[in-house]
């Protein structure tokens, strides 16, 4: 993976493509150990209450990892567990906005967050507990997945049958054309040392919550 302060001497469409070409190997390379890629969009309601963008997406990144963790737990009975750290599903996904001119987006697809959605390439182990194709699992049980009240309103899988680098780079189009920003990616699992942290109190009761790594 590309380290932030190598890309700080790059130019806005250096950095995209180096990230772009990055993100993608999370997915290929498992692939290429026998994982199963899919095209992942995610859906939400509209979020009009809020008046920020970025607080449109934080909150569509909160309902994706809350999306992901439960899958997690489908994936691997203790997630946790170093035995299967590095087996944990693979999500690259980025927001994206659809074009206007496409006569196959249905409209009512264009109105909730002017379209504003989150898409992108996954890659899930082999010999987990879901039995299941991704994309059947999905139009299954779904709804699982959306708490109702929440953000997320859907989530649709699709195997990738095609290039996994092509479909990546397609995914990163809007970043390309200035409609989303580098801050709107999101890739998830999160680094070994989140999953490890927990919350601890400090020894002196009027100090907040801390995050102690074991």
């Amino acid at each position: 993976m590309i380290q932030p302060q190598l890309l700080a001497n790059l130019s806005r469409s250096e950095q995209i493509h180096q990230l772009t070409g990055g993100y993608g190997q999370l997915v290929i390379d498992r692939v290429a150990d026998g994982w199963s890629p899919y095209l992942l969009v995610l859906k939400f309601r509209h979020l009009g209450h809020c008046r920020r963008r970025a607080s449109v997406i934080a909150q569509m990144h909160h309902a994706a990892e809350g999306a992901y963790t439960r899958l997690l737990f489908r994936v691997w009975k203790h997630p946790r567990a170093r035995s299967v750290r590095d087996l944990r599903p693979v999500w690259v996904l980025v927001a994206d906005v659809p074009g206007l001119g496409s006569r196959r987006q249905p409209v009512r697809d264009l109105l909730p967050n002017d379209g504003l959605h989150l898409q992108g390439v996954v890659a899930m182990p082999p010999g987990s507990r879901l039995r299941e194709p991704l994309d059947r699992h999905l139009a299954q049980m779904g709804d699982r997945y959306c708490p109702h009240g929440g953000p997320l309103v859907a989530l649709h899988a699709t195997p990738i049958t095609s290039s996994v680098a092509y479909v990546n780079s397609y995914n990163f189009k809007s970043l390309r054309r200035g409609r989303t920003e580098l801050d709107d990616v999101l890739i998830l699992p999160r680094p070994a040392s989140d999953l490890d942290s927990r919350p601890r109190r400090a020894t002196d009761p009027w100090r907040p919550l801390v995050r102690v790594v074991d």
